[in-house]
């Protein structure tokens, strides 16, 4: 398709049908007026711009299956995606949807144009053995039947709910049937609140009983408010089940203390957001003046809120400091749950479908080609994506070990020579900064010379590239260094993108790597983090499978290391023959952050062992808390060893510190296996 382009306004006419203006010109760090005057022929693209398409919206608009993963799922009752995005960003990949409101499914393909997996319709009509199989059954089933707004107005109309409701109580018995037919190692369910409560608590007592006793899984479930996540109070249950047994907790769940308030989704209107019809408007992108309530809506709901004052009900009028009340299906009616406040001299409006999509964690990149109407309704029965995210991480970590990796194929244009860094050009410089100490982040450095010629950088802008990323560090900025470059957007995608998800994009690296210096007919890197590992007497998967293993563990060796300046955080020892990356929370306890280098300790190996058998723990100001039989012991080298250290605060790292909830799982541990009085 590329080489029948022949110019970057063709490349620019062929990405419209995928994105928005707002969308290519934040994509191609250039203003909306910009990509406007480009598409009228008031102004010509930089001869550059063909290049920066190819690199960087291509991709992005090519299936997202062809992709490399670290495991698959399935996004039954699909909805618009959201649960999908939520695991999309931990590294999956869907292989199979279903979903049959029209709307919903037209908005789904729309923002997932997935050409190489299946999109079914009716998932009654789905052979279970026709599902491909995945390692994550993901399923948002049906909520209206156990929704009290639904059991309320069912009622009132004389109509069944919940498992009696033929056309949706009984579709949990199709979640039930393919997680029988697939055995998938994991599943996560999405339901409202009042599933718990619904035909007194027999509703959630049938459902347990189905995925313990008669699919033999290993549930755990939980309400979780979205308000965590974004400025709305929305309750939902999380069911989350293994096959296997595992070390799933729900208390490894981060909730955000303070959750974003609702100025950070509406429109600003004042001119510094991109107009989007028919949402905003006029120079300043106000918002379109039909989302502001009539008169005669707005003195109807003023009216019907004083009749009905005692009972509490009536609408809820916010402003940009409020968490709004829970988003409905019936929103679209008159918007009475959610009115934004335009001043006392003025009637108040509704949320604009974009801002809908927000408060629902969306991205702006998000496309929505339904009527408001349809949209409002779309949002209202959707996940919250951030919320999402957050519980797949968790799911994730204790997932069954990732099969080898596959091979790498380095897209077209990856490594330009000047302009913006692309994505393999950060993901290699964020690599080598976590495994370079701050004081060797200058091009004299060998290893950043040597990376700058591979990834077409001159040695002073891959160095001053590390630096970028070393102000997005809290322990260096914390230290008072003076001179920090400032990060890119970019730069905080990247140093976001591996927080969340070092294991995936550590292997990705030492693949890119491995492609580059293969290419450039040197030996393999991987084989060089190996440490002379002898792997003779290995072949095929096997030898991958213990290639990626050694790599990921050196990794965080060197991360650790380089963190604490190559010297033991107790003892002070500088030989690296005596040295140990520590977990502070095992390998084996916590997968999501083993490669993580705030979840290390830089030990001697008699301190490492001590730890690891919980010998001793740390306070949350790293001081050092022995446990009762290191007090107690009679061992004398065990007293000599351990005494003269208890409550000495260990050398901090230069980066990286400790992360504070992984040191207090470490001390639970500890509290708990060795009681600690």
């Amino acid at each position: 398709m590329l080489d029948s382009m022949e110019d970057a306004r063709n490349l620019l006419v062929t990405l419209r049908g995928r994105y928005n203006q707002r969308e290519l010109a934040q994509q191609l760090s250039v203003s909306v007026r910009t990509v406007r005057r480009w598409e009228l022929g008031e102004a010509e693209p930089r001869p550059y711009l063909a290049d920066a398409i190819r690199q960087r919206l291509l991709p992005l608009a090519e299936p997202s299956a062809q992709r490399d993963a670290a495991f698959t799922f399935i996004d039954l009752f699909a909805g618009i995606g959201g649960i999908r995005m939520g695991f999309e960003a931990q590294g999956g990949r869907c292989v199979f949807t279903s979903e049959w409101n029209p709307f919903a499914a037209k908005t789904y393909l729309a923002n997932h144009p997935d050409a190489t997996h299946t999109f079914a319709g009716d998932i009654t009509a789905v052979d279970a053995n026709d599902v491909p199989d995945h390692d994550v059954l993901l399923a948002g089933f049906p909520c209206q039947p156990f929704s009290i707004a639904g059991v309320s107005k069912k009622n009132a109309l004389g109509r069944a709910h919940g498992f009696a409701d033929e056309t949706q109580g009984t579709l949990f018995f199709d979640v039930a049937r393919i997680i029988a037919a697939k055995r998938p190692a994991a599943f996560l369910l999405e339901n409202v609140k009042n599933l718990v409560s619904h035909d007194k608590g027999n509703t959630f007592r049938v459902i347990c009983k189905v995925l313990r006793e008669e699919l033999g899984y290993h549930i755990h479930w939980k309400v979780v408010d979205g308000q965590h996540f974004v400025p709305q109070h929305r309750e939902r249950i999380l069911i989350v089940g293994f096959k296997d047994v595992t070390d799933f907790s729900w208390n490894d769940l981060q909730l955000p203390a303070q959750g974003p308030r609702l100025a950070s989704i509406l429109h600003p209107e004042d001119g510094s957001e991109a107009v989007e019809a028919p949402y905003t408007e006029g120079s300043l992108a106000k918002v379109n003046a039909k989302y502001t309530l009539t008169p005669h809506l707005w003195k109807y709901l003023q009216d019907y809120a004083a009749k009905h004052k005692a009972a509490g009900n009536g609408f809820g009028l916010v402003d940009g400091g409020s968490v709004t009340r829970t988003l409905s299906a019936r929103y679209y009616k008159d918007g009475s749950e959610i009115l934004v406040s335009q001043g006392t001299r003025k009637r108040p409006r509704r949320l604009t479908p974009r801002e809908c999509a927000r408060l629902m964690g969306f991205p702006d990149t998000f496309r929505i080609p339904v009527s408001d109407t349809q949209a409002y309704q779309l949002f209202a029965t959707s996940a919250i994506v951030p919320m999402i995210s957050a519980v797949a991480k968790c799911v994730v970590s204790n997932l069954p070990e990732a099969t080898p990796m596959p091979n790498y194929t380095i897209p077209y244009g990856a490594f330009p020579s000047n302009g913006n860094w692309t994505r393999e050009q950060l993901v290699l410089a964020f690599y080598l900064y976590c495994q370079t100490p701050f004081g060797k982040l200058h091009k004299a450095n060998p290893d950043i010379i040597k990376l700058s010629t591979q990834i077409g950088r001159t040695p002073s802008a891959l160095a001053m590239k590390l630096v970028n990323f070393a102000s997005l560090d809290p322990s260096i900025t914390n230290s008072g260094r003076k001179g920090l470059s400032s990060a890119s957007k970019q730069d905080k995608a990247i140093w976001d993108e591996f927080n969340s998800n070092w294991e995936t994009l550590t292997i990705e690296c030492e693949q890119l790597r491995q492609v580059i210096e293969q290419e450039g007919e040197k030996a393999p890197p991987s084989l060089e983090a190996l440490d002379n590992f002898d792997l003779s007497d290995y072949t095929g998967e096997t030898r991958t499978t213990i290639v990626q293993q050694r790599v990921k563990q050196q990794f965080f060796r060197r991360a650790v290391l380089a963190s604490y300046g190559g010297k033991c955080c107790i003892s002070g020892v500088t030989d690296p023959r005596l040295l140990v990356a520590s977990h502070i929370v095992a390998w084996h306890v916590d997968k999501s952050n083993r490669l993580n280098p705030r979840n290390g300790l830089c030990l001697s190996p008699i301190h490492d062992k001590a730890f690891d058998n919980h010998l001793f723990s740390l306070t949350d100001d790293f001081r050092i808390l022995l446990s009762n039989s290191i007090r107690k012991t009679d061992n004398s080298f065990l007293r000599e060893v351990f005494h003269p250290i208890e409550d000495k605060e260990i050398q901090l790292p230069e980066r990286f510190l400790p992360d504070l909830k992984l040191v207090e799982k470490h001390r639970h541990m500890m509290f708990t296996k060795a009681q600690v009085r």
